[in-house]
């Protein structure tokens, strides 16, 4: 699984290895639906939108979002747990202690927020927590490649996959 992630050239303004923990990934799009039914689709369809290629088991795994396990189902039964759902408020936040091909002992944080906006909802995607030196630094380089994930949830509400602004 060490696979996941990792195969994306690395970003400029990669962090140094110093003391300190990267910055905080914050990335934003606005979809032409309701919050309420964006939340959904984000949570209850994560198999129908989540791109196959950035998964453990590839074709056939089904990615979800179920209790407070995120994760997926290869098409043999296996199991992959990519992190644990650590608040949620249906419509509004979903928060993950993320760990998906990671230790863990060192999840990093995904927060999800989805607000009103003219004419539907804005979604507010941030990966932080980093671990601080050498090990933060490899995790803000492994978890570089949200725009094309999230570019496929834009597509599946019918927006072009670079409506992902990265702030």
């Amino acid at each position: 699984m060490e696979s996941l992630f990792s195969h994306a050239p690395q970003p400029s303004g990669e962090p140094e290895h110093g003391g300190e923990a990267p910055p905080s990934r914050v990335f934003r799009l606005l979809l032409p639906a309701p919050r309420e039914i964006v939340y959904s689709a984000f949570v209850g369809d994560l198999h129908l939108w989540w791109p196959a290629a950035y998964t453990g088991f590839g074709e056939g795994t089904h990615a979800f979002i179920e209790d407070t396990v995120v994760g997926e189902e290869g098409p043999d039964g296996q199991l992959q747990v990519w992190g644990t759902v650590t608040e949620e408020r249906p419509g509004e936040l979903l928060e993950i202690a993320w760990t998906l091909a990671w230790s863990p002992d060192a999840p990093t944080r995904v927060r999800v927020q989805f607000g009103d906006a003219d004419g539907g909802t804005v979604v507010v995607f941030t990966h932080e927590g980093w671990a601080r030196g050498p090990e933060g630094a490899q995790q803000y380089a492994k978890y570089s490649e949200w725009p094309v994930i999230l570019g496929r949830f834009a597509a599946f509400f019918g927006q072009p996959a670079d409506a992902v602004e990265t702030e």
